[in-house]
């Protein structure tokens, strides 16, 4: 009992110490604000809106910044739309490449196309040599049967020797070794006879058939001359239009490839 009674007291004393702290605090409020008002020259004077900040606008108390229309992101046909222009972009480019490989072709087409027209205008014409110039003299009959004496037929009269002076250039199917062999063959044949064969030369492109090619009109009876010294199959071809022209008394013999 006793001990209640000294937890009442204690209590009444605690509340009693708030109060009094309340009652202390509220009059230094009071004070202070007295001193404030009674003090010379009164009241600070109200201060005008916005002094003291920065010029600007004024920023309006309370607003609520409202969120704006969202922007709509990439939809379905965006990307489809995307896709579809990078294959375009490709596929330009692929063409362009493509492009660029055909004009390179037709250059080289186009250079391949006048080589063959200025070989086909360096051929205007081929002249076949008789068969009974080619084949060279005709043996005489043999002598008549039973002694008798037997009178020599007339026979042709042989084929000149080419023209002294002559310059000959052998020609032959390039990386062809049946061709070199066979161009060596006839320089040897012409340098025996005592024509002068300067050099034998490699050709991409040969004629079908064996020709004796010159380039003036007076080597023209030479070059029929050098076809019959060569046997029987030989042509003679006008090269009196090739551009730039060689020497006069030059004169070219090309192989055909077989």
């Amino acid at each position: 009992m006793q001990r209640e009674k000294a937890v009442a007291r204690t209590r009444r004393g605690l509340r009693t110490r708030r109060r009094i702290l309340w009652f202390g605090a509220l009059a230094l409020i009071g004070v202070g604000l007295w001193g404030v008002w009674v003090a010379p020259g009164g009241p600070p004077p109200p201060r005008p809106v916005g002094a003291g900040l920065p010029p600007g606008p004024i920023p309006v108390p309370n607003t609520v910044a409202l969120p704006g229309p969202a922007s709509p992101g990439p939809t379905g046909d965006d990307q489809a739309g995307a896709s579809r222009r990078a294959e375009i972009a490709a596929e330009e480019a692929r063409l362009t490449c493509l492009r660029t490989a055909r004009a390179q072709l037709e250059q080289e087409i186009a250079a391949l196309r006048e080589e063959a027209e200025r070989r086909r205008s360096e051929m205007p014409g081929r002249k076949v040599v008789p068969e009974n110039l080619a084949s060279g003299p005709t043996p005489a009959p043999a002598a008549a049967a039973g002694g008798g004496q037997a009178t020599p037929a007339v026979a042709p009269a042989a084929p000149e020797a080419p023209a002294r002076g002559l310059r000959v250039f052998v020609h032959h199917r390039a990386n062809s070794p049946p061709g070199a062999s066979a161009a060596e063959e006839v320089a040897q044949t012409l340098r025996g006879a005592g024509v002068e064969v300067p050099a034998i030369r490699p050709a991409p492109f040969v004629p079908s058939t064996p020709v004796v090619r010159y380039f003036h009109e007076e080597d023209q009876a030479a070059a029929a001359r050098l076809a019959s010294r060569l046997g029987r199959g030989w042509a003679i071809q006008d090269f009196r239009a090739f551009v730039p022209q060689p020497p006069p008394q030059t004169l070219e013999v090309w192989l055909p490839s077989s």
